[in-house]
């Protein structure tokens, strides 16, 4: 066999193959048959609001009728509205104008939110710029609460030793100075304090407290965060969220959260395990997986969705994709040939999409996209529900 004959051969088979690796789980034939939880459901909180309970019966109901979709911070404007310029209060109008709704022509039945840059250990906190942020974050929360959308708020903390963002993994013993005796417990005790009078305002206008799905120290089982693995064991990880739900909850009185675990993508159910703090700390059950275009993306979300689904069903918990997107939507039919073929079989309660940031960084298409019409047929379909779909 020729040298130039052999390379062509070969050129097939691997071409062969990865097309076989990113379709071999996709099962056409197989039907979506939706979790039910049983009565004697255990939450984290012992005391959770009426709300909040109410909240988790509605996630119930609505994973029976199929899958809502989400996005990360689609409050409002769009991606050619965006100014870094501008004031914080103008940079997203709380309008929920988003490109989602513009080329959906409805809302996402999920938001998410991140503190973010919320921890601050200054004694004047909050400053007249950090309210404004928080006012905001607060208003937008009361806004899409009004509308019907479900909230789910996650955490990018400070990193509170060396007071770098959540990527800072410079130190290598965070979490372990984060725990009882260490260096910066009381700075930790401080910023759960802060975010404890955030979720205390969080009122309805009737006055009720507005339930949020809380997805704190996500992705563990990754390095990029100070709180993943390599920077600390798993039992400080465990012990690191249990100290979360148990000081929110016993010490700052926040009764009106679920608590959402959600590693990034996993090899195995032992994977996904490995670092779980206890049924006692956790509500539902999540996963985040990414399309990082090397075309095995459906395997991986599939496998995921599986193996969490599982899980799910053992413990008596509803699971949710907890985030997921291509960015910048790259393969104009990636919503209805990839995240559909991804989630239509799983019995997750929802899809949350990352944000749309600028014209290099975005996860839904905006109206001139390529791949606008291709979103708009696949929520079109009955089992993927958008705001409107969650009435």
């Amino acid at each position: 066999m020729s040298k130039k004959i052999f390379i062509t051969l070969l050129s097939v088979t691997l071409l062969s193959s990865c097309t076989f690796l990113e379709e071999d789980l996709f099962d056409p034939s197989a039907e979506r048959t939706p979790i039910e939880i049983t009565d004697n459901v255990n939450f984290a909180d012992a005391s959770l609001t009426q709300e909040t309970q109410d909240l988790h019966t509605r996630l119930q109901d609505l994973t029976q009728r199929g899958i809502m979709i989400g996005q990360q911070s689609a409050f409002g404007g769009r991606i050619e509205d965006f100014d870094f310029n501008a004031p914080i209060e103008e940079r997203f109008r709380i309008t929920l104008n988003s490109d989602f709704a513009s080329v959906s022509n409805d809302l996402p039945a999920v938001i998410g939110v991140d503190f973010e840059a919320f921890t601050q250990v200054n004694p004047d906190f909050p400053t007249e710029s950090e309210l404004r942020r928080l006012n905001f974050l607060k208003n937008s929360i009361v806004e899409a609460h009004r509308n019907g959308i479900i909230i789910t708020l996650s955490w990018h903390m400070t990193n509170p030793v060396t007071l770098g963002n959540a990527f800072d993994v410079s130190s290598g013993q965070a979490v372990a100075q984060m725990l009882e005796q260490g260096s910066v417990r009381d700075t930790f005790i401080t910023y759960l304090r802060n975010i404890s009078v955030f979720f205390n305002d969080l009122k309805d206008a009737q006055g009720n407290a507005i339930p949020v799905l809380f997805r704190p120290w996500h992705e563990m089982n990754g390095d990029f965060f100070y709180w993943g693995n390599g920077h600390r064991t798993a039992q400080q990880y465990k012990q690191l969220y249990q100290d979360t739900v148990r000081i929110l909850t016993d010490d700052f009185g926040v009764h009106n959260l679920l608590y959402v675990y959600s590693p990034n993508w996993v090899s195995s159910r032992e994977e996904y395990l490995e670092n779980y703090p206890g049924d006692d700390y956790v509500d539902i059950l999540g996963v985040d997986v990414y399309d990082f275009r090397d075309r095995n993306f459906l395997n991986s979300a599939i496998d995921n969705l599986q193996i969490v689904e599982e899980i799910a069903k053992e413990k008596n918990m509803l699971f949710a994709l907890t985030e997921t997107g291509l960015e910048n939507v790259t393969k104009s039919n990636w919503w209805t040939e990839r995240l559909y073929k991804a989630i239509r079989s799983s019995s997750a309660s929802y899809a949350m999409l990352w944000r749309n940031g600028t014209f290099d960084h975005f996860y839904v298409p905006f109206e001139a996209h390529n791949s606008a019409d291709n979103f708009r047929e696949f929520i079109a379909k009955d089992d993927i529900l958008l705001n409107s779909d969650t009435e």
